[in-house]
């Protein structure tokens, strides 16, 4: 995202668009490449399944405000 908004010079209002979803939303994801290193890497090792959601925006919320 945040290569998409420096290499095309666009806002992230056209991003946003482009992708379909809020502004807000972009901000909120590209402040996720914002995190600790460690903090990225625990997160990935949370891991994913498409059968059912693992990690939640809302167990992130928790380790976040800890480690911040």
């Amino acid at each position: 995202m945040a290569l998409e908004i420096e290499l095309n010079n666009q806002t992230k209002a056209d991003l946003a668009r482009k992708l379909g979803i809020s502004r807000a939303r972009v901000t909120q994801l590209m402040n996720l490449l914002k995190l600790p290193e460690e903090l990225k890497e625990e997160i990935e090792g949370m891991g994913d399944y498409w059968g059912r959601r693992l990690v939640t925006e809302r167990m992130l919320r928790s380790s976040v405000e800890i480690k911040m």
